[in-house]
């Protein structure tokens, strides 16, 4: 700070605050490039359809053995049977529940069901028998 009682620092102020200005402009430049392009803003909406889509197929695969286990285990309760039973409807269960996810995901993914032509079919027959009549 040599010298700077002897300065009032009035007369520049205008000239240092353009300077500054336009410091900053040029650095706000360069971090904008540094930056690079901005991301595109994320799919909040269909982030969370996804995540409920994926808690639904693993409650239904959960929910599919749970069943299965505790049908085993009452029934293995009410004949004297002890793990037979159970074993029997926990494998049940898990089959069930495999199967249900397997048809929960294809309707998901829009994709015809095995059988589905079929049932159009007979759908199709029934409307056209009805129309007949």
């Amino acid at each position: 700070m040599a010298g700077a009682e002897n300065q009032s620092g009035a007369e520049n102020g205008e000239q240092d605050s353009e300077s500054i200005r336009r410091r900053l402009e040029t650095l706000d430049g360069k971090l904008r490039e540094a930056k690079g392009p901005s991301r595109p803003p994320v799919d909040t909406e269909g982030r969370g359809r996804a995540m409920g889509q994926a808690f639904k197929l693993s409650i239904e695969l959960v929910a599919g053995v749970a069943v299965g286990g505790f049908i085993g285990w009452a029934l293995d309760q009410l004949f004297g049977t002890k793990p037979i039973l159970m074993v029997v409807f926990l494998v049940l269960g898990a089959a069930s529940g495999i199967m249900n996810v397997i048809r929960t995901a294809k309707t998901m993914q829009g994709e015809p069901m095995p059988g589905h032509h079929l049932r159009t079919k007979a759908a199709r027959d029934a409307v056209a028998k009805d129309d007949e009549d």
